[in-house]
């Protein structure tokens, strides 16, 4: 509201509106100009809110907005440099560079940066863990300021093991967001991330927050970064993987155990059951269904590789091929490129597999991909799918076992 516009010599220039699309100038003009408004969430406020971790939040030792809800851009706009004037007592905590030698400016890259990001102004300091040049600053509000110790273990176990399986070598903030609501769910920007959970954390429940944080730290590469020219095909791909990431990364971090571990991949197999349409066929409508499918294909990616190297290569090395291929997620991948990584990692007929098992309809051969991993898929008395760790499979299973729930 109060939308109001000047060149830079303090005249007015009327604007019209462009309904969806924001505003227009009436007249043109070249020139730099300076706009001024205020955005007001009451109306959102009022309404119960339809999700404070895609908007804002306010309590009284932080304030958290969304760049997209804020800021007024163009298609041209690229690199910004952003001032945010505060009360005394009151910092800033934004994944975006801090200018040298200022607290309170910093420079976003691109235009995404700027609008697909968290911002937080707070009274506290937020933690911050670092992994060769990725750098997590968490904010705890309410319960989790309690837990603070908590997150603290979980972000400084599976951050490194996110940046080891990419082979992240650059330079990147990222901000957790730790919001006090009682619901459980997430909001995901290119560089940030909001939390709610159901229940107060703690060390008992953080195997299943700590992998929500895991999971969401991992689409920072793949769904901001890397992701498919077409996107519904691709979900697979963009959340099945990411949740395997998540997975991994806990268990080699030491934030799950080897058997916690077999129950995710049982779980896994449960939802995969529900799944009713071919992995790429899904079309908008993701869930558990989904998720479930593209981590058991890259669980059985990592054991087949694993296998046929001797344990030399995992899908570490195909999802670093797979990110040096498309220039850091320059360019979105289709399956001709990660058939190309997969080529590149190790030597078996992936072509074969992504007719059959993803484009295809066919289910995956996951008593054979279980046993090569020294794990036994069965079902329990109540039909439940259940994969228990084998000790009496052969020593090449055993070592793929080890590798995985070892970060190897």
């Amino acid at each position: 509201s109060n939308l109001r516009v000047f060149d830079m010599a303090g005249r007015p220039l009327e604007t019209r509106s462009a309904a969806e699309h924001g505003w227009q100038l009436a007249q043109p003009f070249k020139g730099r100009i300076r706009v001024t408004y205020d955005v007001d969430y009451s109306a959102l406020s009022a309404k119960g809110w339809p999700a404070p971790r895609e908007a804002a939040f306010a309590d009284p030792e932080n304030i958290v907005f969304a760049g997209r809800s804020a800021f007024i851009t163009t298609p041209l706009v690229s690199q910004s440099i952003v001032q945010l004037v505060l009360p005394g007592g009151w910092r800033p905590v934004t994944p975006w560079i801090p200018q040298p030698g200022t607290i309170q400016t910093f420079i976003a890259r691109s235009r995404t940066d700027l609008v697909e990001n968290l911002v937080v102004v707070t009274r506290n300091a937020p933690e911050v863990i670092s992994a060769s040049g990725f750098h997590v600053l968490a904010v705890p509000m309410g319960p989790w300021i309690a837990a603070r110790d908590e997150v603290r273990r979980v972000l400084e176990g599976a951050i490194p093991q996110l940046v080891k399986l990419i082979g992240f070598d650059g330079r990147e903030n990222y901000l957790v967001v730790l919001l006090p609501m009682v619901e459980q769910g997430g909001e995901s920007y290119r560089q940030s991330f909001a939390l709610t959970v159901d229940q107060a954390p703690s060390a008992a429940n953080s195997p299943a927050w700590g992998n929500t944080l895991a999971h969401e730290i991992f689409h920072c590469w793949n769904g901001w970064r890397l992701r498919g020219a077409d996107y519904a095909s691709t979900q697979w791909f963009q959340e099945g993987f990411t949740e395997y990431a998540a997975n991994v990364s806990m268990v080699a971090a030491g934030l799950d155990t080897p058997e916690a571990f077999a129950r995710r991949l049982a779980d896994h197999v449960r939802n995969y059951r529900s799944l009713a349409t071919t992995l790429e066929a899904i079309g908008t409508h993701k869930g558990p269904p989904l998720y479930s499918a593209g981590a058991l294909v890259a669980f059985s990616w990592d054991v087949m590789i694993r296998d046929a190297t001797g344990g030399k290569r995992s899908l570490s090395d195909f999802l670093r091929a797979l990110w040096q291929q498309t220039q850091h997620g320059g360019r979105a991948y289709e399956w001709r490129d990660i058939q190309a990584a997969l080529d590149a990692t190790a030597p078996l007929d992936w072509e074969m597999f992504y007719r059959t098992y993803i484009r295809g309809d066919a289910r995956l051969p996951l008593d054979k991909t279980f046993a090569l991993a020294g794990l036994r898929l069965d079902d329990a008395s109540d039909g439940m799918p259940r994969v228990a760790i084998d000790r009496a499979a052969p020593a090449r299973a055993q070592a793929v076992w080890r590798g995985l729930v070892g970060g190897q």
